[in-house]
């Protein structure tokens, strides 16, 4: 006697509590990262160290989560989404806080280590919560609004952080950061508490037919993430792509500081991740609408390519506030067409390595993004200061082979698992 048994998928309105909890910690983490970064001439008066010095408070973040990421994941499929993201929320707090205390470089640049260790913990999570908690028509949807805390965050941290500045001389050595570190080490314990409270592992009935299958993170799993070609393939778009954008991001004043005034730096950026966020919502959802992930993988690389040679091209012809607006205007565009990429890869790569924990594959995808854009970086400082605009041209030749891989890969309708 043959017996079919039918699981039904079912998703709970709580999902979005669990998301919105999971999103405010990720983005007082990337509040914290980018905090000295959006005050780097009046933090280095206040510490007394020089701009590298300070340029490694931000930068220890990407060094943290090369040796981070698989512990992170590993951690994260064992003690499960709250308690495996719980730790990076613990030492968000914990060492957001800290900062505050004592204004010792050394020890405001160990407590930033501190939270830098637990972002891995956060990013690596995206696809975890989308998939325990989340329909298949709504995944990419939900890693894509788990993008947008992410550079949420970072929009926030350049754009308050300068506000919060103290002056009680009125002079530039003067300036104490004190008070913003303290407002973002309170938010982050609010938050930790916030989340321990009310942020469940998973539902009661499965989502979706992803979250309803065991796991595997043995060894001999996690290797057969590097057998399958269209994974290899998402490494090689994430290590230029994902790199590429860290890069600008993070080098900013070094690309520009030449051609834009740096009292106007903060509004490039802040537009590019504008476009970033409303590229991640829109693209992710349109993706998740048509089932199909490979034709905005190509989109996403070949108009990178394209927008890095125009900023090349503007910087060379163009002068003045013309120059200016048309990078800004290309900046939308490069954050709104490249940033989606990040929520539709991250997803896919869960969908195609199933049932590897979603952590794993999300991990690696970071991980190598985060090596990308130290590359890149570094390579920043090797070129002239007259130069640097060149790194331009070299992100445009390396998106453009990014999309030739894409191009190779087989799309979501060969590995869905039917629901």
């Amino acid at each position: 006697m043959n017996t079919t048994v039918t699981t039904e998928y079912k998703v709970y309105s709580y999902r979005w509590i669990v998301l919105v909890l999971f999103g405010l910690v990720t983005l007082i983490n990337q509040i914290i990262w980018i905090t000295f970064a959006a005050i780097a001439e009046p933090a280095t008066h206040w510490y007394g160290t020089t701009t590298n010095g300070i340029f490694m408070l931000s930068m220890v973040f990407m060094i943290a989560y090369v040796p981070m990421n698989i512990p992170a994941a590993k951690l994260i499929d064992k003690l499960g989404l709250k308690w495996g993201t719980g730790i990076g929320v613990i030492l968000t707090a914990v060492f957001g806080i800290l900062r505050a205390v004592w204004p010792s470089y050394t020890l405001v640049l160990i407590f930033q280590i501190g939270c830098a260790i637990g972002q891995p913990f956060l990013l690596n999570s995206f696809t975890k919560v989308s998939s325990n908690w989340f329909a298949k028509e709504e995944k990419a949807l939900a890693t894509s609004l788990g993008t947008m805390f992410v550079l949420l965050g970072a929009l926030l941290g350049m754009l308050i952080t300068p506000f919060l500045l103290t002056t009680p001389s009125g002079e530039t050595e003067a300036i104490n950061p004190t008070l913003a570190l303290y407002i973002y080490g309170g938010i982050a314990v609010t938050l930790s508490i916030a989340y321990f409270l009310f942020v469940k592992d998973k539902p009661e009935t499965p989502a979706n037919a992803y979250s309803d299958e065991a796991k595997v993170f043995e060894t001999k799993g996690t290797l057969d993430l590097f057998k399958k070609r269209d994974f290899n393939i998402l490494l090689v778009l994430f290590l230029f792509g994902a790199g590429t954008f860290n890069a600008i991001s993070t080098g900013l004043e070094d690309l520009y500081k030449s051609i834009v005034n740096p009292d106007l730096l903060g509004i490039l950026g802040g537009i590019m991740i504008v476009g970033g966020i409303a590229g991640a919502i829109i693209l992710s959802t349109l993706s998740d609408k048509i089932r199909k992930r490979k034709v905005f993988l190509i989109v996403n690389a070949i108009s990178g390519a394209v927008l890095s040679l125009l900023f090349y091209l503007v910087e060379r012809f163009l002068s003045g506030t013309f120059q200016y607006v048309a990078h800004c205007i290309i900046g939308f565009f490069f954050g709104f067409l490249l940033i989606a990429a990040l929520p539709v890869g991250l997803t896919f790569a869960a969908e195609i390595t199933h049932p590897i924990p979603e952590e794993t594959s999300n991990g690696w995808l970071m991980w190598i993004g985060q090596i990308g854009g130290i590359l890149l970086i570094l390579g920043i400082f090797y070129i002239p200061k007259s130069q640097t605009t060149i790194n331009f041209i070299i992100y445009a030749v390396i998106l453009a082979i990014a999309a030739i891989f894409a191009f190779r890969m087989k799309d979501l309708d060969a590995y869905e698992l039917k629901s």
